[in-house]
């Protein structure tokens, strides 16, 4: 439009025959648009594996309860000896390859450890309740990864039942595997715990 002119109105039923002859009526509109779009930034995937954020900005953490209880064929106090030695675990815990531990140190309350597992991961680990005969605890710390484990003896007719308690949780990108190490934890607690029942039994038995 000229400087000084005015504008000028059109009928609706102009309109039809000023289209027909090509003419445009209206700003252009809708052309800004699509460059726009095109320069927005596309979401990166792999930003997400970057780790996981709470609504509140911080880091997602994801916790499984530990839960299993046993009934081991030997007494508490021979069950208690066995299982609070980390010089043993070797021996029934079937994810472990091995132990760093001094051979000649006893078990006993802040006794700590690392552990190299069948996957690779390599725990730190201390004794947090140490009560001979009754209850065993240990707190274990991978990157991102925090577990811990609680055993309580109770001596039962025939024997002794164990029952372990604990929790995994990660935080931020250990989050999700965490979470899935923490679903399969207490069945494989339980097997490992006859296992050392098995192996306790065969040797008093001798």
């Amino acid at each position: 439009m000229a400087a000084g002119s005015h504008p000028v109105v059109v009928r609706q039923a102009d309109r039809a025959r000023l289209a027909d002859r090509g003419v445009r009526l209206g700003p252009l509109l809708g052309r800004g648009a699509a460059p726009a779009a095109r320069r927005r930034r596309r979401a990166d995937p792999l930003e997400v594996r970057r780790g996981l954020r709470a609504a509140d900005g911080g880091d997602v953490l994801t916790s499984r309860p530990i839960d299993a209880t046993v009934e081991l064929p030997v007494s508490a106090e021979a069950a208690f000896r066995y299982l609070s030695d980390p010089r043993k675990r070797p021996e029934w815990q079937s994810s472990l390859l091995s132990v760093a531990v001094p051979p000649d140190e006893e078990p006993h309350l802040g006794q700590t450890w690392s552990e190299t597992t069948a996957v690779g991961v390599r725990p730190h680990l201390e004794t947090t309740v140490f009560e001979p005969f009754r209850a065993w605890a240990e707190t274990g710390h991978w990157r991102g990864v925090t577990a811990t484990l609680a055993l309580h003896f109770t001596d039962v007719p025939g024997g002794c039942r164990v029952r372990a308690t604990g929790e995994v949780s990660g935080q931020g990108a250990w989050a999700v595997p965490a979470g899935a190490a923490g679903l399969l934890a207490s069945k494989a607690i339980a097997v490992d715990l006859r296992k050392a029942g098995r192996i306790l039994a065969s040797r008093t038995s001798r």
